[in-house]
């Protein structure tokens, strides 16, 4: 009797630590680290027909997700621009072979006094990022910004 309680409790132990290490745990990957980094570039700001310097960073805090910061963007009235997002997801896609990954923001800002509505996407390919921003200004006018950047 005691050689079947044993054989039982071997089984339990056995099967417990199974589960808690499941087979497809090597498959999960660091989409964050992928594209995490500083990028360099040019924004063109539509409203005020002009293009940018812009220095951005993406900072890994989790396997799939980053904060976006920006720090002391001047635009062209000589305003000082600075953001850091909360934790923004990365999708990774593939498409042509390649791994594409697929950020997505919304925020609200105030500039000049006007409350402004902005939502960003990006993609990432090769160490490339391609973005669009959207800004809806005091829910009445619109104006977009794309920027284009390389991994430093």
């Amino acid at each position: 009797m005691k050689f079947v309680g044993l054989l039982l409790l071997l089984c339990f132990a056995v099967g417990g630590s199974m589960k808690a290490m499941p087979v497809n745990n090597t498959s999960k990957k660091d989409h964050a680290a992928a594209v995490a980094g500083i990028y360099n570039g040019e924004a063109f700001i539509e409203i005020m027909q002009q293009k940018m310097k812009l220095k951005l960073e993406l900072q890994r805090i989790h396997r799939d997700s980053v904060i976006v910061v920006v720090k002391d963007f001047v635009l062209p009235t000589g305003q000082k621009f600075s953001y850091r997002s909360t934790g923004v997801s990365v999708k990774p896609e593939v498409k042509d072979g390649k791994t594409v990954y697929k950020l997505n923001i919304s925020f609200t800002y105030t500039y000049n006094g006007m409350p402004m509505k902005v939502t960003a996407t990006g993609t990432v390919k090769d160490g490339e990022l391609d973005s669009l921003v959207k800004a809806t200004i005091m829910d009445a006018m619109e104006t977009k910004v794309t920027y284009k950047a390389k991994k430093a």
